[in-house]
């Protein structure tokens, strides 16, 4: 589970994951994960999102390889727009946030700096990593 095939993240998908995923109305709170992103709070459903975990995977392991966390030390969500195969798959960083939401509700994406320091970074937009190694999920 090195690469996901070129092509595997699209905006469709993101967005097919994300309403999916998406926390049921009325349902118990015990039932949701929240996070937060860098531009909202975001709340899915646990049981959801474990079903979608494989999709999840696969559209983050069709990032630049130097998001994860065995082969670089992340990048910026700026860059997240690309994916490794060089062609741009979105231009809209609402998208990129669902992604990064759907990451970290599953464990699998953090930030790589907190949230105060962010206004340093370049663009002052947050860096993550992606906690994906060739073997699997990394456990930090």
């Amino acid at each position: 589970m090195t690469t996901s095939p070129d092509g595997y993240l699209t905006t469709a998908r993101v967005l097919e994951a994300y309403q999916q995923c998406w926390r049921p109305e009325g349902s118990a709170p015990a039932h949701n994960v929240e996070v937060a992103g860098w531009l909202v709070r975001h709340t899915f459903s646990i049981m959801r999102l474990q079903r979608s975990r494989e999709a999840i995977i696969r559209m983050l392991l069709s990032l630049h390889e130097g998001f994860r966390a065995d082969v670089g030390e992340g990048g910026s969500v700026g860059a997240m727009v690309q994916r490794g195969d060089g062609s741009v798959w979105t231009q809209d960083m609402t998208d990129v946030e669902k992604l990064v939401a759907l990451g970290m509700a599953s464990g699998l994406v953090s930030f790589c700096a907190p949230r105060d320091k962010w206004d340093r970074l370049p663009g002052g937009l947050p860096y993550v990593r992606v906690e994906i190694t060739r073997f699997g999920v990394s456990v930090n």
